[in-house]
């Protein structure tokens, strides 16, 4: 009944009231997610929408005024505690369109300006709370063309993005152990895939996930050729320096019709500008180990057969990594194991130099324990969704990265080498946030508490302003029951009424001729003066201009941040690098692990 009722209201919107209409109007761009619309303090939602949430979230769904005979069923949650409701629909596979206020609705003249400002689906998840720490979550894109695929991937948590592309063999088996050795959440692709006769056994039946298909059109070759060079500035599948692999020389079409669509998919649901995936990593399926999804699963590389937890699995074994970042690359070098001897033997020397280095190893995992997630903190800033507390975390992981450089000054080996020239240290933007940003900062961005004294003057003057207020207030309070007589006269604050000056019945006769009645209760008067109003101004205009000036500030200093995203991330690079190098070197040394002798032509 609600989907009809939906339908019908599409086609006669001049009947209803004009915020429904402007509702029906976005609803109508986003059919296929649940719109979550912002009313006030809450996120409402209507018609079939509505059903869908109160069902699934188990909240009431009641009805609204629509301009039609029958009310518009409805339901919402609080904006504050609207990612709570969120993460519940993207885990029952639902996508949510965030439609929010972007105007001021104190300036707005009519209907205040509404608009989508992000989609959110199973694959583009940010929030570091509706994520595993240890684990990416994967968007893929799969363009087929005939027996062939193109595959893009990426974690918009943490700006990572891989291509290839499957032209030969077994092309569909092969496809069906990428898909099973990234898990992505959600998976995109064009219409001819869906239209293969493998399609319904391979991802409904066996992969247990359903793509969605998008148009032919995002997909194409030079559609993809212009979305890239107009993210990348150049298309990386022509340009050497950004891939791992020569694309130029290899002809990866595919990969690029692939990745094309996804960035345009990310564009089109995040709304951001895509800075903190700075490159495509390309590669060869055949550089790495290939693992079909039954031996992924006999060896249990991740997760357990019984169970699929964690607990049992080698990955258990082997992490012994202190940050997030860690666990999820170390858990990416085991599905991806390498075939280049030279690249193992790297690793290995690394590996080696930390595990008979057991003090400096020891340091560096007692310090790493205080570097947050760089990574995702990065994408929030991209996101502009980053708060207080957050450049707090990013302050504090920064804090620690010269004790660690000191640490590894002194390895040796190329690997650990490579990490110490890339590591920045990132003065700037630590000194910055120590500067400006309080230690206590509250979780809002838009309540003040947020800037530290001294960093501002202004912030300063109206902080002033509003606490010395308290004591002028204290003192007129004196200086009119002084000169009125009346000792119980009292000056009070509310929200509706401001400052005012409270009489009791008995005493109205002795009440000045400057007072001004604010309002009458049951037993006493209310009143002001010209003093008080003065008084009022000053302290209330001081408390709303510090609060708005320290929101001012606190953007400007995150617009900064996000200058460094590129920095942020290779340092974040680092120390994922550095957490599992070190992780593997104490497995070896608690269980006596030797090293292999790695020989070309995979001779161990």
């Amino acid at each position: 009944m609600a989907g009809r009722q939906g339908i019908r209201e599409v086609k006669n919107l001049a009947k209803l009231t004009p915020m429904m209409q402007q509702y029906m109007e976005i609803k109508e761009r986003y059919k296929d997610s649940i719109l979550l619309f912002r009313l006030g303090d809450f996120y409402e939602m209507f018609f079939s929408d509505a059903e869908i949430a109160s069902k699934e979230l188990e909240i009431t769904l009641t009805g609204r005024d629509c301009g039609l005979e029958e009310r518009a069923p409805m339901c919402g949650v609080p904006y504050h505690a609207v990612n709570t409701y969120i993460s519940r629909l993207i885990a029952k596979g639902y996508k949510v369109a965030i439609c929010d206020q972007i105007e001021d609705p104190a300036t707005a003249k009519g209907i205040v300006k509404r608009d989508v400002t992000r989609v959110i689906t199973p694959g583009t998840v940010i929030d570091p709370a509706m994520l595993d720490e240890k684990k990416n979550n994967y968007l893929m894109a799969v363009y087929c063309q005939q027996v062939y695929f193109g595959i893009a991937v990426a974690d918009v948590s943490t700006g990572e993005f891989y291509a290839t592309q499957i032209t030969w063999g077994s092309s569909v088996a092969k496809l069906i152990d990428e898909i099973s050795r990234y898990k992505p959440s959600e998976i995109i692709t064009n219409m001819e895939l869906k239209n293969r006769p493998e399609y319904k056994p391979m991802f409904i039946d066996y992969l247990k996930i359903e793509p969605s298909v998008l148009g032919d059109e995002l997909f194409s070759l030079n559609a993809s050729h212009e979305k890239l060079m107009e993210v990348f500035g150049e298309n990386p599948f022509t340009a050497k320096s950004k891939t791992s692999v020569s694309a130029a020389s290899n002809n990866f079409e595919l990969a690029q019709c692939a990745s094309g669509a996804l960035v345009s998919y990310l564009e089109s649901t995040q709304k951001v500008d895509l800075k903190h995936i700075e490159k495509v990593q390309l590669y060869k399926i055949e550089q790495y180990m290939m693992l079909d999804s039954a031996s992924r699963r006999s060896l249990e590389i991740t997760e357990t057969m019984r169970d699929s937890r964690k607990k049992g699995s080698l990955l258990w074994v082997m992490d012994k990594t202190t940050t997030s970042m860690g666990g999820r690359k170390l858990r990416h070098w085991l599905e991806q194991p390498l075939l280049d001897v030279d690249e193992i033997n790297m690793r290995l020397d690394a590996v080696s130099e930390l595990k008979d280095s057991f003090m400096v190893r020891s340091e560096l995992m007692e310090l790493l324990k205080g570097v947050y997630d760089i990574e995702r903190l990065t994408s929030k800033l991209v996101y502009g969704n980053i708060n207080a507390r957050d450049l707090l975390a990013i302050k504090a992981s920064l804090s620690r990265l010269p004790y660690v450089k000191e640490l590894i000054q002194e390895l040796k080996s190329g690997l650990n080498s490579q990490i110490y020239e890339r590591l920045d240290l990132l003065e700037d933007l630590r000194d910055l946030i120590e500067a400006a940003i309080h230690e206590d900062a509250p979780l809002s961005v838009k309540e003040g508490g947020i800037i530290k004294d001294g960093y501002d003057q202004k912030v300063d003057e109206y902080r002033k302003a509003a606490i010395e207020g308290k004591t002028w207030i204290s003192e007129l309070e004196a200086e009119e029951r002084e000169r009125t007589g009346i000792k119980s006269l009292k000056i009070r604050y509310n929200d509706n009424f401001g400052y005012y000056i409270e009489i009791t019945k008995a005493n109205i006769p002795q009440a000045p001729e400057d007072y001004v009645r604010k309002q009458t209760l049951v037993n006493s008067e209310r009143y002001t003066m010209d003093k008080l109003k003065g008084l009022e101004d000053t302290i209330l205009g001081a408390e709303k201009k510090v609060v708005q000036r320290e929101y001012d500030l606190f953007c400007e200093i995150r617009d900064i941040a996000s200058r460094h995203v590129k920095r942020l991330k290779t340092s974040a690079d680092c120390i994922s690098t550095l957490d599992v190098l070190c992780s593997l070197a104490e497995v070896a040394d608690r269980n006596q692990y030797v090293r292999p002798a790695v020989y070309e032509g995979g001779v161990i």
